[in-house]
């Protein structure tokens, strides 16, 4: 490191290639140790981060003793013990305090370590050079010196930098190259920097070590320091290879599919993801959910649609390849992962292969199936650095992917978060909306399709959110419903609706829709005859509306507190039929009062032959059971004329009212006097009246 003549000093060039070599092979190890204790926590974190530092810092500690021996004076030299010592443990402390610092998670982290460990360095530097001891005399210039300090502190940031900021795999091997390009830079600038006289006059004190003993010492120190490092890093990549065989051998045991469980799953993301984060690499988390399963196992029961998964699960394992990974979760819902530096491109091609395996029908009973999956996937550590959050942002992406058409691939974006979060604070509102008084009802009128008069009303809910406005039945009701406000909600709507019509506010009967999970409720006809005493309704005047899945989940219970209703006197409705699986077993079963008609099939009226012959059959069949059928959605002359035709007794839609707040009803009834009739019906209408 010291300038001097050419007649007193034989410069070995080799000694400073040695001396990068040592630092380059040292640092490399260090850096791989470093990158465990970037993926790991608590104990083993700070085992990884010793070993880091003591293989780091033996590598800067040789290195700068085997760049000062590259001099090789003519004249006699030797090293103090003390002070070399003292270089080795300020290297290891150095090393230990930066990469600490540098591996935290606050802004500039990694370039604040990077100083210590530069200043870490430079100390070594001054030390070894104090401790160093020749036949002569030395001086260094400011401008040389200064430099020096300049290429410490500066290869020292870039070097941790890299270790904690990595781009691709080879960022480790940038921060070992910054470490060995900083001896050697830093030997050159100080032998530039200084100048050497020899003095015969001085000798070296006694107890100093030669410079051939140092250097032997320091091959024996590099020699089992850095073995032991490799050592661990074999011993660390068998450890983790034996844990990838664990986590092979336990994925195999959902008893159905033959598909690693959700247990499994949760052990290879955990493995994966600090793979990823080693090799800076992405890591795809997908859910994949089955379109429509629930159907199937109605249709054709349980034992099928588990024959069926089963297909479902074999078709998916044969479009694995070595990097990627498959299981169940549960149900029909399945869970993949992907290791790939080239996302998000690899992870919709792999989204796209498993959606191809449902591009065959499958075989159900010897019947073919059409079956498709909603993907949804999340890349780890772009769209999240948490791996616990990837798996939630991948079924974020699924479900949303789920309200569009069935089979969609959705990749996650940070905006779905946000649609989470208003949604959440939607909810939270919603608990409250009916104690603000935001909440309101709606009342569309229903009449007799014979004669065009008024029968009664249906109380439809509505909801003001005092910054948003008007907020879609169709986004809070579900919404209610997921939460279970609707249970708060639909008592109050029963109360305000049985008051209204107690009053006088409302003609004829008055219809209210129960939720499913109001009728989950054990004293649901104990509340709704409470609300009936309260406010002085008639049970006769009151119509419930359910639908045939609100009462399918559990049909004893269901059948119990319908006669319950109707041993009070209330009616029901089924509401929606003609949708989903509804059944004439349930009809018979079930004490029903009227059949809605969905308007599904009332707006093709009356040019669709399909649709009118769907009326037709609903229309005798509610002729047959003396059930009258109420039709929705009825918005044309031409719609009226068909349904009263073919003997529908009431009906409801926007040819007659559209739904208004129970202060604008007066006008509504009035408006609607003009559809009366004197025709007369004829016999098959008469029917229906009768039975009405």
């Amino acid at each position: 490191m010291l300038h001097t003549t050419a007649h007193a000093f034989a410069y070995h060039q080799v000694l400073v290639l040695i001396a990068g070599a040592v630092c380059l092979f040292g640092t490399w190890i260090g850096m791989r140790h470093f990158a465990r204790a970037r993926a790991t926590e608590g104990p083993t974190r700070h085992g990884w981060l010793f070993m880091a530092s003591v293989g780091t810092g033996v590598a800067l500690w040789a290195s700068t003793f085997i760049s000062i021996l590259a001099l090789d004076p003519l004249m006699v030299s030797a090293f103090e013990p003390v002070a070399t010592g003292l270089v080795l443990a300020i290297a290891i402390t150095a090393c230990l305090i930066a990469f600490e610092i540098g591996s935290r998670h606050f802004p500039l982290a990694p370039e604040i370590g990077g100083l210590v460990m530069g200043v870490g360095v430079l100390a070594m530097h001054a030390v070894a050079l104090a401790g160093w001891n020749i036949e002569g005399s030395f001086d260094l210039n400011l401008s040389g010196a200064a430099l020096t300090v300049v290429l410490g502190l500066g290869l020292s940031i870039v070097a941790v930098n890299r270790a904690n900021r990595p781009v691709t795999r080879w960022c480790r091997h940038g921060a070992a190259i910054s470490f060995a390009v900083m001896i050697c830079a830093m030997h050159y600038s100080l032998v530039a920097a200084a100048t050497v006289v020899p003095d015969a006059s001085i000798t070296l004190p006694p107890g100093l070590l030669p410079a051939h003993f140092l250097s032997v010492a320091v091959v024996g120190a590099v020699l089992l320091v850095m073995g032991n490092g490799f050592s661990t890093y074999i011993i660390d990549q068998r450890v983790r290879t034996e844990s990838a065989d664990r986590i092979h051998q336990l994925s195999f045991n959902d008893t159905m599919t033959g598909l690693p469980n959700r247990i499994a799953f949760n052990e290879r993301l955990a493995f994966d993801s600090a793979e990823a984060h080693e090799k800076a690499q992405k890591l795809a988390a997908f859910s994949i959910d089955l379109d429509g399963f629930k159907d199937i196992n109605d249709l054709y029961g349980h034992g099928a649609g588990d024959l069926l998964l089963i297909d479902v699960a074999e078709r998916m394992r044969k479009q694995l390849s070595s990097s990627e990974f498959l299981a169940r979760q549960s149900g029909d819902e399945f869970l993949a992962l992907k290791t790939s530096p080239n996302h998000p491109q690899d992870a919709h091609a792999f989204a796209m292969r498993i959606s191809k395996a449902f591009a065959s029908p499958f075989t159900v009973q010897g019947y073919p199936v059409n079956l498709t999956a909603s993907i949804g996937y999340s890349i780890f550590p772009t769209d999240t650095p948490e791996r616990d959050q990837l798996l939630s942002n991948a079924k974020l992406a699924m479900y949303r992917g789920k309200t569009g058409q069935g089979g969609s691939i959705c990749a996650y974006s940070r905006e779905m978060d946000d649609s989470a979060r208003k949604r959440r604070a939607l909810a939270r509102d919603l608990e409250h909306a009916a104690q603000r008084q935001e909440l309101f009802l709606n009342y569309q009128l229903q009449m007799s399709l014979n004669n065009g008069r008024i029968c009664g009303a249906e109380a439809l809910m509505r909801w003001k959110h005092p910054k948003l406005g008007m907020v879609s039945p169709a986004e809070f009701i579900p919404l209610a419903e997921e939460t279970e406000a609707i249970i708060d909600m639909g008592e109050w709507a029963l109360r305000a609706a049985c008051r209204d019509a107690a009053e006088g506010k409302i003609p004829g009967n008055i219809a209210v829709n129960l939720s499913p999970i109001q009728f989950g409720r054990d004293d649901l006809a104990e509340m709704i005859h409470g609300i009936l005493i309260e406010t002085g309704l008639s049970p006769e005047r009151l119509e419930v509306e359910v639908t045939e899945s609100t009462i399918m989940s559990d049909q004893s219970r269901g059948l119990h507190i319908l006669r319950k209703l109707k041993a009070m006197g209330i009616s029901v409705a089924m509401d929606d039929f003609g949708t989903g699986y509804s059944s004439l077993a349930t009809l018979h079963a079930f004490p029903f009062d009227k059949i809605k008609l969905d308007q599904t099939f009332v707006k093709r009226l009356p040019n669709d032959a399909a649709a009118a012959a769907i009326v037709r059959t609903v229309l005798a069949l509610g002729e047959s059971l003396r059930m009258p059928v109420l039709a929705e959605g009825i918005e044309t002359e031409a719609q009226w004329d068909f349904l009263a035709r073919e003997g529908c007794a009431k009906g409801q839609g926007f040819l007659f009212a559209r739904p208004v707040a129970v202060t604008a009803l007066p006008g509504a009834i009035a408006a609607a006097a003009h559809f009366e009739r004197d025709d007369a019906p004829d016999a098959g209408h008469e029917a229906a009246t009768v039975a009405a």
